[in-house]
């Protein structure tokens, strides 16, 4: 059995290792930040990276096309991750399908039919990374609005 002195400097070496990867794990995740500081730049807090604004966009897709949204990553609006709140509301006349993609699996068509509203709540846990809206079957132009937030 290892004596007292033993036990005393195997626990502060175990300590030390805790401490040098609590260490490597800080510098490793805020990498960024001190890259930036060190560029003389103005760091950017990891927790504004995102932005706190909902991506929103009210537009018409023509008939017979289909067009997809990039909820995380459109380069203007993108919310920088999948969307858990919003919703697409069809303000036309004639019904259209939409696939929502989590960025994981695809949804199946769901039809959102003339003036009808999708509607999903965080709490439904459905996570849209990428909204596509088929009006392949459309006779004219459809007009829709499409909000979602993190």
């Amino acid at each position: 059995m290892p004596g007292f002195w033993e036990q005393l400097f195997d626990y502060f070496t175990r300590v030390d290792d805790i401490l040098r990867k609590f260490n490597e794990d800080y510098v490793s995740g805020n990498a960024r930040l001190i890259d930036a500081i060190l560029a003389g730049e103005e760091p950017v807090p990891p927790d504004e990276e995102n932005k706190h604004i909902p991506f929103f966009i009210e537009d018409t897709i023509d008939g017979g096309t289909v067009e997809t949204l990039l909820i995380k990553d459109d380069p203007e609006q993108g919310l920088g991750e999948v969307g858990r709140s919003g919703y697409f509301s069809n303000d036309s006349d004639d019904y259209i399908h939409l696939i929502i993609d989590s960025g994981r699996g695809k949804s199946n068509k769901i039809r959102v039919d003339a003036g009808e509203r999708l509607i999903i709540d965080k709490s439904d846990n459905i996570w849209v990374d990428k909204l596509t809206i088929d009006a392949l079957e459309a006779r004219a132009q459809v007009a829709y609005r499409c909000s979602f937030s993190r």
